[in-house]
C-alpha cells in the first residue's frame, strides 16, 4: 500500500500535535509530582537534609562576617574653603569603595544658623565626572563651588552635606555625609 504525498502532508501536523501533547502532560506530571513534594515537605515542617538534595558537605562555602558600613563609608576630605566673588569655593578629596553615590542628590554647604548654600550646576556637572574616578581608583577630587559667600570669619561654622534629603535607611547606596569645612582666613 502507497501513501500519497498528499497524504503525507495531511498526517504529519496531526502527529506533531500528538507529539506535543504527549509532551505537555509529561511535563505536567512532573511538575505534580514536584508541587506535591514541596507540600509534604511544608506539611512535615522540616527541611531536607543536605544528603537527601544530593548536596555534599564539603561544596559549602561559609559566607563571612557581613560588610558593616563603617567599613564602606567614603572618606571625605577638604583642602579649605574660600569665598570667591559671591560664591564658596572648595575642593574636595573623596575615597571610597563600594556602591555609595556621594552625588545621587546635590551636596549643600549647610550653616550653623541653618542657611544653605546650593552647589552651583556646572560644579555639580564637573564633580559628578571627576567622581567617576572612585570606580577605577578608589579616589577622586573635584573642586566644589557653591551660590553665596558665608562670612568665613569663623562665626557661623560651616559642614559640607551629601545627600542632605536621605535618611539611615538611605545610607548604604546614597549615604548622608557631613564634614566640618575648615576655614581660611
Amino acid at each position: 500500500m502507497q501513501i500519497s504525498k498528499s497524504r503525507v502532508g495531511q498526517i504529519a501536523p496531526w502527529v506533531a500535535v500528538g507529539l506535543l501533547a504527549a509532551w505537555l502532560l509529561a511535563l505536567t506530571v512532573i511538575v505534580v509530582g514536584e508541587l506535591r513534594a514541596i507540600d509534604a515537605v511544608l506539611a512535615e515542617g522540616t527541611a531536607p537534609s543536605l544528603a537527601e538534595l544530593g548536596i555534599d558537605a564539603g561544596d559549602i562555602v561559609e559566607v563571612g562576617e557581613p560588610i558593616s558600613m563603617a567599613e564602606t563609608r567614603p572618606q571625605v576630605g577638604i583642602a579649605g574653603a574660600r569665598a570667591l566673588s559671591g560664591t564658596l569655593a572648595m575642593t574636595v578629596t573623596v575615597r571610597a569603595s563600594g556602591p555609595g553615590d556621594l552625588l545621587y542628590e546635590a551636596p549643600q554647604v549647610m550653616a550653623e544658623s541653618g542657611r544653605a548654600y546650593p552647589i552651583t550646576g556646572e560644579s555639580l556637572k564637573d564633580a559628578r565626572l571627576a567622581f567617576l574616578d572612585l570606580v577605577t581608583g578608589g579616589q577622586a577630587t573635584a573642586q566644589l563651588t557653591f551660590t553665596g559667600a558665608p562670612a568665613l570669619d569663623g562665626g557661623d561654622g560651616l559642614t559640607l552635606v551629601f545627600n542632605p534629603n536621605r535618611t539611615p535607611v538611605d545610607a548604604y547606596i546614597a549615604p548622608r555625609i557631613e564634614v566640618p569645612i575648615p576655614l581660611e582666613q
